[in-house]
């Protein structure tokens, strides 16, 4: 049987998707009135409207007219009623602000300043107490040492150290560290008893101390007692 050869199918042409051209076309081919008229319709709807024409520019304005024309506007500005209130509103908060920062620096000055004044009179305190703590000091020492030469010619008249000697079977060293430790003792007990005695406010510093070292001195006239410490509770 003899091979039989078939036609080619001729492909169809892709369907275009702008309306125009696809109208155009069929215009072209119209064979009839209705399908011109109906091309011509479809046309006439897909023929994109013509563009405006564009509107001349402005004439660009000089420094001077562009300067002018601030003025104007800053004029007309100025008379409306809503711009005065925001300027007023605007001038009170900043005159509000400006007594705000002024307030906070003279707060922040006077905190400084009375710190200042706090520090320098912390040191004068200071200071003051250290000139009277060395005064005291001072004064202390002229006391203790005057109480010291009392008792040591007490000592001296009544034979103390033999006492002394005696208690510690002849031990010099001993007997002087017991004699030294009991004279140290004693010169802050008399002073003591003499700034207890000043509290009455009756006698002076040197009168108690004379009426105080005379009790002493009779006592030992007396020969009540050659031990410091007995001679002192006597009192």
């Amino acid at each position: 049987m003899p091979a039989t050869h078939s036609k080619p199918v001729p492909k169809k042409n892709a369907e275009t998707t702008n309306q125009l051209r696809k109208w155009e076309k069929k215009l072209r081919y119209a064979k009839t009135e209705e399908q011109r008229l109906k091309a011509e319709q479809m046309i006439r709807i897909h023929t994109p409207k013509e563009m405006k024409e564009e509107e001349p520019k402005k004439p660009e304005l000089t420094e001077d007219q562009l300067l002018e024309q601030m003025v104007r506007e800053n004029k007309k500005l100025r008379k409306n009623p809503d711009f005065i209130e925001q300027q007023t509103q605007a001038e009170l908060k900043r005159q509000h602000l400006e007594q705000e920062r002024q307030l906070t620096r003279k707060k922040i000055k006077n905190s400084v300043k009375e710190r200042k004044e706090q520090e320098e009179q912390g040191m004068k305190k200071q200071l003051e107490a250290f000139e009277q703590h060395k005064k005291d000091e001072a004064t202390l020492t002229k006391h203790l040492e005057s109480h010291k030469q009392f008792l040591l010619n007490y000592s001296d008249k009544t034979g103390v150290m033999e006492t002394f000697l005696d208690k510690h079977k002849g031990n010099k060293k001993k007997a002087m560290k017991e004699f030294k430790s009991q004279t140290t003792k004693m010169c802050r007990i008399l002073e003591f008893m003499i700034c207890e005695k000043l509290q009455e406010g009756e006698l002076s510093y040197d009168e108690v101390k004379d009426l105080l070292y005379e009790n002493m001195s009779q006592s030992m006239e007396r020969g009540e007692s050659s031990d410091l410490k007995q001679l002192t509770a006597s009192l």
